[in-house]
């Protein structure tokens, strides 16, 4: 639990015994049995109050007073992580560095202030984020799938820009139920877990639903551009097919997109890709950009988390993306999409913001088309185009 939280092994850990909850006394002894110093602690005024059980540290504020006097004592206002326990109360400290105490604590917020998630997101030279600790309302909507699954939350909420964080909490929140397409107001605590930017919620309010969701930005590697954002890859390949393996539970696999990068895909067990067979061929994916970096700098361990499941190209040689002109109209569209090409096209495939194929037009040879959008829901869809080995990747609107 202590490496989980702070990101590194603690130096000693207890063989036997434990602190007690009413004070204690606390002796430093050296190899032979000297005592180096003492300090008889205890949780009641004028002892530090906050250090008793809301997560800060109790800490002497200077090595050369009297440790004896609880007026030299004071507690950190240093966020360092969460309670792995409840995955809910934040811990303040400085382990491994020197003290760095408050005697008073500022006031709580009256109100959470709200900010942008570009207000937030911002990382230091060795990638960690450098608003952590900070509780605020941030607002967007719902993406994807609830990756938790049980008790507890775990889904991508995203503002109309692109711009996403991850939205975690061990236990539930205000009774909500992930559906994509919630507008959502969230109140909580930035945090930060294996390099990947999150907010602890204290409070989910749904605004509205069915709300559009963003469209998936192009990729063709995976780093810091792509972490929290819904990103798509085209001309996918496994590179090892026997890592699909869910006899386990969720798992990783490692892909490429023939430039010679090695990739991973992180497939979680509470999406329907899950328990699809291993994907031949060249294929695409649509899914959330993460990061599983467990340690500092956190500057590795990018990872796209498949929101459904994926489209399934099977072609002799890889597709190439080209530049071929290709016309979408009309954009909205209602019944009808009308779909013109200056190569004649073969095939047609539709595809939701879950990365669902949710319309496909086979054996077209023609340079024009329509596809039946009736069926499809308000939002926002994928359409890939191919024509023979060519492939082109557009986005349109259904408004009705």
């Amino acid at each position: 639990d202590f490496a989980t939280a702070f990101g590194f092994s603690a130096d000693a850990v207890w063989a036997s015994g434990a602190l007690s909850n009413s004070g204690e006394d606390i002796v430093l002894v050296d190899d032979s049995g000297n005592t180096v110093d003492s300090v008889d602690y205890e949780p009641n005024a004028p002892w530090p109050l906050a250090a008793n059980g809301d997560g800060r540290s109790l800490q002497l504020c200077d090595p050369a007073t009297d440790n004896n006097d609880a007026n030299n004592w004071g507690v950190s206002n240093d966020f360092i992580g969460f309670n792995t326990s409840t995955g809910v109360d934040s811990l303040f400290g400085t382990p491994g560095a020197a003290n760095n105490c408050i005697t008073i604590l500022p006031p709580p917020p009256a109100t959470y202030p709200l900010y942008n998630i570009s207000d937030i997101d911002g990382l230091d030279g060795n990638g960690s984020a450098d608003s952590m600790g900070v509780t605020c309302e941030l607002r967007g909507v719902a993406h994807c799938v609830d990756f938790r699954g049980g008790a507890g939350l775990d889904f991508r909420m995203a503002e109309s820009n692109g711009d996403g964080i991850r939205v975690f909490n061990f236990n539930d929140v205000d009774n909500y139920n992930v559906q994509e397409g919630d507008s959502l107001h969230i109140q909580g605590t930035i945090g930060q877990f294996n390099g990947n930017l999150q907010i602890t919620p204290d409070s989910i309010a749904v605004i509205s639903m069915n709300n559009a969701t963003v469209m998936p930005m192009m990729a063709t590697t995976l780093d810091e551009s792509t972490e929290n954002r819904l990103v798509r890859f085209d001309n996918v390949s496994l590179i090892d097919p026997s890592q699909w393996d869910n006899s386990s539970g969720s798992f990783n696999v490692d892909f490429t997109t023939g430039n010679n990068d090695t990739l991973t895909m992180r497939i979680d067990n509470d999406v329907d890709l899950f328990n699809d067979p291993v994907p031949t061929g060249t294929f695409s994916v649509i899914g959330w950009g993460g990061q599983f970096d467990g340690s500092s700098p956190f500057d590795e361990g990018y990872q796209i988390l498949p929101c459904g499941r994926m489209q399934i190209v099977n072609v002799s040689t890889p597709l190439r993306p080209t530049a071929f002109q290709t016309t979408l109209f009309p954009n909205p569209a209602a019944t009808i999409l009308n779909v013109e090409s200056t190569e004649e096209m073969d095939r047609i495939v539709v595809f939701n913001t879950l990365g669902q194929m949710v319309l496909t037009q086979e054996n077209i040879t023609a340079t024009i088309t329509q596809l039946s959008t009736a069926d499809l829901d308000n939002g926002i869809y994928t359409v890939t185009i191919f024509a023979g080995q060519q492939v082109t990747t557009k986005l349109f609107r259904v408004a009705k």
